[in-house]
């Protein structure tokens, strides 16, 4: 923790829904929540089982199953968090989560091999067509991280699938703790070199905005863009540093 004295910030004014954000200019990185924020596992995982639940006759509500399946995981990660799992990577949650959620589905007739193929999907996620070109112009001012409960090799694979570039790769995987316990976003930190206060975390859920703004970041919510599962996070963005429409806006804003 730095103890040195931190001279007053300047600040850059934006008005957004009729509300005055301060961006703080002393911020030296920007931490990255990716599931969902930057990689649109929804379309990934509803294109690979259209086609199984096609040849079965399965006749299910695709968008549900991939709703279903991301509730479980984040059940399952819950319990590695609690210490009542084993520590364990995302690919393996997302293994385990699916054995639970096909039992469910059971017209699907999900075999072995069915399974890898969908947990594969998570390492060819596409981004949001507005993303790379504002991380390159964020990364022209600050080091910008990925900050994620997901494997290593999920964002090093998604990442190349799309042709992005980090700064870095924070994964709860290699990590003592899974967002969003606040120690992992002091770990962050730690491993960065940085006061808590010279990070923002970027994120569409406003959940993990508020867990890391109880380590001392700084947030800024972008507006998402496909549908999580009930009760995965809140609708109330107003209590965080920036608001941002899209990734153009949010790059507009920390780079103007």
């Amino acid at each position: 923790m730095r103890t040195d004295k931190i001279t007053r910030p300047e600040y850059s004014l934006k008005l957004i829904n009729q509300r005055v954000f301060r961006v703080d200019q002393d911020i030296k990185a920007l931490t990255f929540d990716v599931g969902g924020t930057v990689f649109d596992w929804q379309t990934a995982i509803q294109s690979k089982v259209r086609p199984i639940n096609a040849v079965r006759g399965a006749e299910i509500d695709v968008p549900q199953f991939a709703l279903d399946w991301r509730r479980r995981f984040f059940q399952l990660l819950a319990e590695v968090r609690a210490q009542k799992r084993d520590w364990c990577s995302a690919d393996v949650l997302q293994l385990a989560s699916l054995d639970d959620i096909g039992a469910q589905y059971p017209s699907l007739e999900l075999t072995p091999k069915d399974k890898t193929d969908l947990v594969n999907v998570w390492h060819t996620m596409e981004v949001w067509e507005d993303f790379p070109p504002a991380i390159e112009r964020l990364r022209t001012k600050y080091r910008v991280i990925v900050l994620t409960v997901m494997s290593f090799s999920i964002v090093v694979d998604s990442s190349r699938h799309s042709g992005i570039t980090w700064d870095g790769i924070l994964s709860g995987e290699f990590m003592r703790h899974y967002k969003p316990d606040t120690e992992a976003y002091l770990e962050a930190a730690e491993r960065l070199r940085l006061d808590p206060t010279e990070i923002m975390m970027v994120a569409a859920h406003p959940g993990d905005l508020r867990a890391s703004m109880q380590a001392g970041f700084k947030t800024a919510y972008v507006q998402p863009k496909l549908n999580e599962p009930f009760g995965f996070d809140d609708k109330d963005p107003n209590d965080f540093d920036v608001q941002a429409d899209d990734f153009t806006d949010l790059a507009d804003q920390l780079t103007g």
